[in-house]
């Protein structure tokens, strides 16, 4: 993998007419590496998705539809993108340019603070907050309704102010109202959200899908709830497992800077029952007004 690596280091990539010439490695994951690559001067973000089976190809035309459900300056907007042929291989790769956001993630973030030991301002959490919530508002506004179900720090990109987010990563969008009526349909999204949802911030009726139930957007408002209480304390207040997530229970530190309200946010989000969950909307009317608004600022 390292050998595959090195070798495409000042190579030159062509994405739909445009030849990309890459920097360096920026980050990987799966079968899919992340390469900073420049382009007439520009600085762009290049995922190269190795395509060995039908199931990643499925996959890799699933992120590029995904994008294209939505326009708005809190989602990630995707540049250019081509699945062909790897050279004279009969392999397939997808090539997906994406703008490069030079400041990191909200993880990135997280982890300063946490070594600091300075914890990150009330107000400033809610300004990063909001902007993921309008990003996020923009799936479930979608007709019909779409929910991101991977939301988590390391899926948020910090714009050029360092407070307003860019949500990335739609490799896992899907459909957000899901009517399942036999064990199979529940046996199947259980699956595919073990796969491609993050277990910290999986919402508890992902885990043990019922035989029959309706799972609706509100998936990614408990994820919206790990990442507040990750903002403040570091990591989402679940553990991953089943029984953390059924159990609801969010543990806050006896000592911390925070407010009543912001403590009283993320356990009304952090709901079991998907049906008493609030909306985005809801969140967003509870979001104190001085958080601001999202100014889309990237490098390109």
């Amino acid at each position: 993998m390292g050998a595959i690596i090195s070798y495409f280091f000042g190579q030159r990539l062509k994405v739909a007419g445009n030849d990309y010439q890459v920097v360096k490695r920026i980050g990987e994951g799966g079968f899919s590496f992340v390469f900073l690559v420049r382009h007439g001067g520009k600085k762009y973000a290049l995922k190269r998705m190795l395509i060995q089976i039908d199931e990643q190809e499925e996959a890799a035309h699933n992120e590029i539809e995904a994008h294209g459900l939505v326009d708005h300056p809190n989602v990630m907007p995707l540049v250019a993108h081509s699945i062909a042929e790897r050279g004279c291989t009969s392999r397939r790769e997808a090539l997906l340019v994406f703008p490069f956001f030079p400041n990191g993630s909200v993880q990135d973030l997280i982890e300063k603070s946490q070594k600091s030991g300075v914890p990150l301002a009330e107000e400033r959490i809610y300004k990063m907050f909001r902007s993921t919530c309008l990003g996020v508002r923009a799936f479930h506004d979608h007709s019909p309704p779409y929910a991101h179900r991977d939301i988590k720090p390391h899926n948020l990109l910090l714009q050029a102010n360092r407070a307003d987010t860019v949500l990335m990563d739609l490799g896992s969008v899907a459909q957000g109202r899901v009517d399942v009526r036999t064990r199979q349909q529940a046996l199947t999204l259980q699956e595919t959200c073990a796969q491609t949802c993050t277990a910290s911030y999986r919402a508890p009726e992902l885990f043990d899908v019922p035989s029959e139930c309706k799972i609706d957007e509100r998936t990614d408002v408990w994820s919206l709830g790990c990442v507040l209480f990750a903002m403040a304390f570091g990591d989402s207040p679940f553990d991953g497992s089943t029984l953390s997530a059924l159990s609801g229970k969010v543990t806050f530190p006896s000592s911390h800077p925070y407010s009543q309200d912001f403590c009283d946010l993320i356990t009304w989000m952090a709901t079991v029952d998907h049906t008493k969950r609030p909306t985005v909307e809801q969140i967003l009317s509870r979001i104190p007004a001085q958080s601001g608004s999202t100014v889309l600022t990237m490098q390109v």
